[in-house]
């Protein structure tokens, strides 16, 4: 230990690296897993935080399995299960995920497609989550795969999903009608290279959006190739909420780039697990789309 910090109070000593541990987790994660092995102290101040938001990919599916497996598993202060970088799972891959799953067992937050959330479910334990994120297109999910999760999705108090707003199949969502969600994103996509002057078309996705009895907020957010075409987009919410005279619905017109420039290569995998680690702060962003008076300049 550095001879300056080995001066000071033990007790703060460790709040200096808790802080260090919040600070740097996300971005040297080596690093911060290395405070673990300064003393058993730090270990049990460090050891939450390190795994309080896992990433779970194809490369390292084997070691987190055999880490659910010890005894005393730190993966028991996992709180957010992030899937983002995991293509599919084989039928070997799903009967491994019960071990997974049992020693999740204070997760609350899940982003993922809802193929691998019901594979969860199927491994044989209950999930007592908060929020999820559905990381597959709407229009795109598997209806046997929607059912699957549609309990789960019933006891969310935050659910985000995404909504492809030119998919031309029928739109399959989850049912909200009787769900406890109180806090929604809905990001409304679209890959095209322009939208040109095509009518933006909301009707499909606006009833998902106000479904839920208990809902407090809905945050929209335009993720679309140009910037402009952004805009649109965000426009169409507003002028949607000004005809429903809703103060529930809030729009986010930050433009945040989705691809390369060249439709090439695209970057949903690194948004999405930055909405992960992002937490509670994504849903109380954007501004309000509609409110009843207009808004004091003094």
């Amino acid at each position: 230990m550095d001879a300056a910090l080995s001066r000071l109070p033990l007790e703060l000593v460790l709040l200096v690296a808790e802080h260090v541990a919040l600070d740097q987790v996300h971005v040297w994660t080596s690093w911060v897993a290395t405070l673990c092995l300064v003393c058993k102290r730090f270990r049990r101040v460090v050891t939450p935080i390190l795994y309080a938001a896992i990433a779970v990919t194809n490369s390292n599916f084997d070691l987190l399995i055999t880490t659910s497996c010890l005894p005393d598993t730190p993966m028991r202060h996992t709180t957010s299960l992030i899937l983002t970088s995991v293509n599919h799972w084989t039928n070997h891959e799903a009967l491994l995920a019960l071990p997974l799953t049992l020693a999740l067992a204070n997760l609350s937050a899940f982003t993922g497609s809802t193929r691998l959330l019901a594979i969860l479910l199927q491994a044989g334990h209950t999930l007592n989550l908060l929020s999820a994120y559905l990381t597959d297109v709407t229009p795109a999910s598997d209806p046997f795969n929607i059912a699957a999760v549609q309990p789960v999705v019933q006891t969310l108090s935050r659910l985000h999903v995404i909504y492809d707003i030119y998919d031309e199949e029928p739109s399959i969502q989850p049912d909200l009608s009787s769900s406890q969600v109180e806090y929604l994103v809905i990001d409304l996509f679209s890959e095209a290279s322009s939208l040109e002057d095509e009518a933006i078309d909301l009707s499909p996705i606006t009833p998902l959006a106000t479904a839920s009895p208990r809902l407090r907020r809905v945050l929209f957010r335009a993720r679309c190739v140009r910037e402009p075409d952004a805009q649109r987009v965000a426009q169409a919410v507003v002028e949607w909420a000004q005809g429903r005279r809703d103060q529930r619905i809030y729009v986010d017109d930050t433009y945040v780039p989705i691809g390369d420039g060249l439709q090439t290569e695209w970057k949903w995998k690194d948004l999405d697990e930055q909405d992960a680690l992002d937490g509670s702060s994504l849903w109380f962003r954007g501004r309000q789309a509609w409110y009843p008076f207009a808004p004091s300049t003094n």
